[in-house]
């Protein structure tokens, strides 16, 4: 026998309210949001920005929110310590800068949902099965593709069209990094650009990397923003100062204090979708089943200060097309 029309809407009115009941349930009435920085507060591009759009969710910090800051200084020995600080304070979600971080709070909990914000290879380094269906408890934003970093080699060499030797460095704490670099090193044998690796695992090793950089007489740096390299920012950009060389960045928070060019996803846009992320955990979605997402939006930032001291003529094409240009 059939159901009565009426009744069959009042029973679905009826479960579609107790499923909105349960969701609204699962939101914890106060959260408790954890934020582990490889860098300094000073110096941090994502927490004002990731906290910022979490307000606009409805998420406010002293009201429904309580943030716990962690920062590293740049001492990449203290993320293990700050990440199970964050789990012994029970947060409901932990919030990564890099991949480099992820790695480090995957290793201190399997239960607490983790958004890692600028992710790189997160499937290839064995913290995700997939993009569309992580499974554990980790999703995110991921920092590009590794066709961004070609595209940024493309910029680089518009900058300086005379450009034939580029160093890449960066940290090896990164294992996503490899499909980027082998992207970079492919464009730029199209372009004839010599390219030479210097991976670094410690200060001492950025000195050396440094040392090499200098004997193969480059004329431009590409600089991995995470890891060790966080701390050695101010080393990185007072070397390819005195030596002439452009300093291109992963993010634009070195060209802002004296390097030359960054290139990047938009901080902003990355995190607005980690925030949306969160907030979706906060109501009781598991993070395995939230897809990683690519940022849409990029930032191209020239230091046209820096450009003129080392005598870098950057040409109208590329101011034109630059987000910011600080003078």
């Amino acid at each position: 026998m059939s159901q009565h029309p009426r009744r069959r809407f009042l029973f679905v009115a009826a479960a579609l309210t107790a499923s909105a009941s349960k969701a609204l349930a699962q939101a914890p009435q106060h959260a408790r949001v954890g934020y582990l920085d490889p860098g300094s507060k000073r110096a941090s591009d994502g927490s004002q920005a990731i906290f910022s759009a979490l307000s606009k969710l409805g998420w406010v910090e002293g009201r429904n929110l309580t943030v716990e800051l962690r920062y590293a200084e740049g001492r990449h020995e203290r993320l293990a310590e700050l990440a199970s600080d964050l789990v012994r304070l029970e947060v409901h979600v932990i919030v990564v800068w890099t991949q480099v971080v992820a790695e480090v709070a995957q290793r201190a909990t399997r239960t607490i949902p983790i958004v890692a914000l600028n992710a790189t290879d997160i499937v290839g380094s064995g913290f995700a099965k997939s993009l569309a269906r992580p499974g554990g408890n980790m999703t995110g934003v991921l920092w590009a593709d590794p066709a961004f970093s070609a595209k940024s080699l493309q910029l680089l060499k518009e900058t300086l069209p005379n450009m034939r030797r580029l160093g890449m460095l960066y940290p090896t704490q990164d294992h996503g990094i490899e499909p980027y670099m082998k992207a970079i090193e492919a464009a730029a044998r199209e372009m004839a650009v010599s390219v030479y690796r210097f991976p670094v695992a410690s200060q001492e090793e950025v000195d050396a990397a440094l040392s090499a950089a200098k004997n193969e007489r480059l004329e431009a740096l590409r600089v991995s923003y995470a890891g060790v390299l966080i701390k050695a920012e101010t080393r990185v950009r007072e070397f390819s100062a005195a030596n002439g060389i452009a300093d291109f960045y992963t993010f634009p928070g070195p060209v802002t204090r004296g390097g030359f060019m960054a290139y990047s996803p938009k901080i902003s846009d990355s995190a607005t979708r980690g925030a949306a992320l969160v907030g979706k955990i906060l109501k009781g979605a598991k993070p395995g089943d939230l897809p990683f997402e690519y940022p849409t939006r990029t930032d191209l930032v020239i230091n046209l200060k820096t450009a003129k001291e080392r005598g870098i003529a950057v040409p109208q094409s590329i101011l034109l097309r630059a987000d910011r240009v600080i003078e």
